[in-house]
């Protein structure tokens, strides 16, 4: 069988997924069946646009795109694993009370998104060797030779592999990393036409052995990704791989996102990198502003929209604290910085006491948050339940939910008592109301998490840490920040504080 291989290289905002989306538009246009078409990312953001794209461009649901997917679920998938066997935060919880550790309790969450599960606990350090090993597809005592942490004891690391492979087989349980080594193992895959890997210069040696499977059918493959963006190292890529994966290559030239201004300082930074695909790309016809700041509370934040980058989580928490106290509505890993839940049910409770109509499902989730016993009981024991007799489109009133359906609360009665808040709670709502906007506008994220992304303001701290800044090859120093200067589409603000351990922009 012949095949046809292309590599695009796509630069920040230069369309990449819009043109791999019209890849996928002419190949359903020419006949090719959607369920023969793969598209596939280790990122779960990736996916969820260009099933969204596909959705919103091609008129397509997710339902007829059955191979749209990150590599942990096509094995998943391919597999036929079942979801109620993955290791979750209770079965690290229990290994760790075998084993005598710890795990952070995000290792699950960790390993879902497809990365080790890096954190100071004593467990995860274990736990990303045992993972990058196996990822890197080098063994366990080369990847121990290679990390050279001296806090990690090589008996018992061995001992650890040993005793968590003991625990999923037991349990029957496989993790995210299995699901890629099995189906590279068992070396089957869905038959497809056609095959595209976003984001493929963040793939592991062993995802590149999952897409080789993948590929072996497809009579035409696209590869699409950015080497300058490749930062997840630490995570066991190597970008190599990605830049000698195919000869036959082209790069988007039109970035509709990066100003000039911020084009000049992305430039300046790739220039700083060893090992890179030359691309020659063109900014937004608009200059945009590189401002230089010593301390983040001299910039003005108080309009328009805003993401807040640093290096560290620890830069990142220590910013996210600072707007809580001075009472900024924010989103920090998709969260909200005030209970989401509890904000739709106040805004449920502040509709039904002015009078207005509000859905069944508002007012569904506003009885499962409310108190239901003692003084402050908002609804009858047990009222929650005559709300499943409703027709699903009818819309409810206060007045309604009073004579039917067990809402005792006073029409009077403030959003904050109704959903019974705590008093920091209060204090920190007052906080956002008198800014004016319960429509959060600022976005706190590490720039790992933030790939992918942009904003029309962007704040960037230099701060870094001791491993970053002292590592021999700085090439992933260069892409890291190059990649959170280029999330900007109007406004840069570098933050270059006092801090001991900075990169130099």
């Amino acid at each position: 069988m012949s095949q046809s291989e292309k590599l695009i290289f796509g630069p920040p905002g230069c369309g990449k997924t819009y043109t791999l989306i019209n890849i996928v538009k002419q190949e359903l246009a020419n006949g090719t069946p959607p369920d023969r078409i793969g598209f596939v990312s280790f990122s779960k953001k990736s996916i969820s646009e260009a099933i969204l794209r596909a959705g919103s461009e091609l008129g397509l649901e997710e339902k007829h795109l059955p191979w749209f997917r990150t590599l942990h679920s096509i094995g998943h998938r391919w597999l036929g694993f079942d979801k109620e066997k993955m290791m979750g935060y209770y079965d690290f919880q229990m290994f760790g009370y075998e084993v005598g550790m710890v795990f952070d309790s995000s290792t699950a969450a960790q390993m879902e998104d497809g990365l080790v599960p890096m954190s100071h606990k004593e467990g995860n350090k274990y736990l990303e060797i045992i993972a990058r090993s196996a990822m890197r597809c080098i063994s366990l005592e080369a990847e121990f030779n290679f990390k050279r942490n001296y806090d990690i004891h090589w008996e018992f690391l061995v001992s650890l592999d040993k005793a968590y492979k003991s625990y999923k087989k037991r349990n029957e349980r496989h993790d995210y990393t299995d699901m890629i080594s099995k189906f590279v193992l068992q070396g089957t895959a869905p038959t497809l036409d056609v095959l595209i890997v976003d984001e493929a210069q963040d793939l592991t040696p062993l995802q590149w052995k999952q897409v080789a499977i993948l590929k072996q059918h497809a009579e035409r493959v696209w590869y699409a990704g950015d080497d300058d963006q490749c930062i997840h190292k630490w995570n066991g890529v190597d970008v190599g791989l990605f830049l000698k994966i195919c000869p036959n290559i082209e790069i988007l030239k039109q970035s509709y996102r990066v100003p000039k201004s911020v084009f000049r300082l992305a430039k300046a930074l790739t220039n700083r990198i060893d090992l890179r695909q030359q691309k020659d790309w063109n900014p937004m016809d608009r200059e945009g502003d590189v401002i230089w700041h010593s301390n983040w509370h001299d910039i003005d934040i108080e309009e328009g929209s805003w993401t807040i980058m640093g290096r560290t989580n620890k830069i990142v928490s220590g910013v996210a604290r600072q707007l809580r106290d001075d009472g900024y509505l924010f989103r920090r890993n998709g969260k909200l910085s005030f209970d989401e839940p509890t904000l739709k049910a106040m805004n449920t409770w502040k509709a039904l006491s002015e009078g207005r109509e509000v859905i069944l499902d508002d007012v569904k989730e506003l009885y499962k948050l409310v108190p239901k016993r003692g003084d402050k009981a908002v609804i009858k024991r047990g009222a929650s339940k005559s709300l499943d007799t409703i027709d699903p489109q009818a819309t409810l009133t206060y007045d309604l939910l009073v004579r039917d359906h067990g809402l005792i609360a006073n029409k009077s009665a403030s959003s904050q008592d109704v959903c019974n808040l705590s008093y920091l709670d209060r204090i920190y709502l007052a906080s956002i109301l008198r800014r004016g906007s319960l429509v959060p506008r600022i976005t706190v994220s590490t720039i790992h998490r933030m790939k992918g992304g942009e904003d029309d303001n962007v704040m960037l701290f230099t701060e870094s840490c001791y491993p970053a800044v002292s590592n021999t090859d700085q090439d992933e120093e260069h892409r890291v920040f190059y990649t959170g200067v280029t999330r900007t589409k109007h406004n840069l603000h570098i933050v270059d504080g006092p801090a001991k351990y900075r990169y130099q922009i």
